[in-house]
């Protein structure tokens, strides 16, 4: 018995990383335990809280430079949940037509590393979320460049 509530947990657990689309019966739950607005984050302030959604796409990008992982043209809807300090609980994405053709099983996997990796330098009273688009490149540039991730 405690064998199989164990793996029925996990089959109706929601993966860290997945296609939007699925799951949807759990979306409440997600939007539930990740109450606040991204821009919440960042008192309501949009230049601050656009300064900081193009440091993580940078961050996207240096780390799949890292793994050799090629995101250019890739261009995704992104629906990112967020603890409290700042790591990413769940990552739901889906290429948009006009993308580059990646497999999903690879943007996923890319991903997966993404998550475990990540974490906003940010932290908040209760969790919160981030829907958007985001393409690679992005051809931001990083007002502070020594801030960049390095590995």
């Amino acid at each position: 018995m405690y064998s199989y509530a164990q793996s029925h947990a996990q089959v109706s657990a929601v993966p860290k990383v997945f296609l939007i689309g699925e799951y949807e019966e759990r979306y409440l739950e997600l939007s539930q335990n990740h109450p606040a607005q991204f821009i919440s984050v960042y008192q309501n302030d949009i230049d601050r809280a656009y300064k900081a959604w193009s440091n993580c796409m940078m961050d996207m990008e240096d780390y799949a430079a890292q793994l050799n992982f090629d995101l250019k043209g890739v261009k995704l809807c992104l629906n990112l949940y967020f603890n409290c300090d700042g790591t990413i609980s769940n990552l739901a994405f889906f290429p948009k037509p006009n993308s580059r053709n990646v497999p999903e099983d690879q943007l996923a996997a890319f991903f997966k590393n993404f998550v475990n990796y990540y974490r906003l330098p940010v932290s908040a009273e209760k969790g919160f979320q981030h829907s958007t688009s985001a393409s690679f490149p992005t051809f931001f540039e990083r007002s502070n460049p020594e801030l960049a991730k390095k590995n």
